[in-house]
């Protein structure tokens, strides 16, 4: 008990209290710089009132992550790797955000400008991830069969596209005020026990990054003080997709991941529906939590409801996993 509160407990709190400290500094200067987030036109009229609430708040938990690692000496290779997926990716996210808030672009990078970052960045952890990871880095386990195949270098262009994949639908999903960040937290709270399974010490990195995202989630949950933009929703999707990918567990992110996968598929029916249904919609826009909020439902509500059943996934991916 005293190594689970040595190793666990206490870099969790650590991170908690840094997120909290450096959250209400680092909402200060974002209202001094005037970095405030705008809202695309055709967004749910009820969010127009949100213009201007400080954004790439993603900072924030980003930098207690690094700090409370220093502090408990976390930088091993796993740890290093997992931080620079979250690093990478974040770094195209804060970009995207720069041009939103520089170039007053509501949309931010393009789409072409964004794979074309990301895939170089994807293929470049993957290499990494091959010297690292438990199992050959192209080794995929079965979800529920305890049954593993191994592809090879094959594996690359696959992984890639999960890794892609994933950090898009973080920033899906990644639309309503404690969103994305109350989904992620039980997301984390599994991969910290799976990791403290494999005696690997991701567990580490995984529960101080689920301890940073609590504290900013005090001044992110609604009304929002601050958004983490960008800058945060593809670092948790870069963090989240490492450490499956070093414990050969990317297939399980369709499980654990469950909510993004919600997101990203609301967003992908919608536009084949429009598209091949003449101007069709099958949700009354996208994505789903946009479309609950035109059903009537108030955002606590609908947070609340993707956080359960993100718990519920987190709970099936530790049954089948362990």
């Amino acid at each position: 008990m005293d190594l689970f509160k040595e190793e666990i407990l206490l870099p969790i709190l650590t991170s908690l209290i840094l997120s909290l400290v450096l959250g209400k500094f680092i909402i200060g200067l974002l209202k001094r710089a005037h970095i405030g987030q705008s809202i695309r036109e055709d967004g749910p009229k009820a969010h127009f009132s949100k213009a201007g609430t400080p954004t790439m708040g993603g900072i924030v938990f980003i930098i207690s992550t690094l700090i409370t690692l220093v502090i408990f000496k976390g930088y091993n290779y796993e740890n290093i790797l997992v931080i620079l997926g979250m690093l990478g990716f974040g770094l195209v996210g804060f970009v995207d955000d720069f041009f939103k808030l520089v170039m007053k672009r509501s949309l931010g990078l393009t789409e072409m400008q964004k794979i074309i970052f990301q895939i170089i960045i994807s293929f470049l952890l993957i290499y990494f991830a091959s010297k690292v990871s438990i199992k050959p880095v192209g080794t995929f386990i079965i979800p529920f069969f305890n049954f593993e195949i191994n592809l090879g270098v094959f594996a690359y262009p696959i992984l890639a596209f999960i890794m892609i994949g994933t950090v898009n639908a973080t920033n899906i999903t990644d639309g309503l005020d404690g969103l994305a960040t109350s989904v992620t937290i039980p997301v984390f709270a599994a991969l910290t026990i799976i990791a403290m399974s494999l005696k690997s010490d991701i567990s580490l990195f995984t529960a101080i990054f689920m301890g940073a995202l609590i504290g900013f989630l005090v001044y992110n949950s609604n009304p929002a003080a601050v958004f983490m933009g960008d800058t945060g929703s593809m670092a948790i999707g870069g963090a989240l997709v490492m450490v499956a990918i070093i414990f050969n567990m990317s297939l399980y992110l369709v499980i654990i991941g469950g909510v993004y996968v919600i997101e990203t598929g609301s967003v992908i029916l919608q536009m084949l529906s429009y598209r091949y249904r003449n101007k069709k919609r099958i949700f009354l826009m996208s994505p789903i939590h946009h479309h609950y909020e035109l059903k009537g439902y108030k955002e606590p509500k609908i947070v609340a409801g993707f956080t359960i059943l993100s718990v519920i996934l987190s709970i099936i991916t530790l049954i089948s996993f362990l």
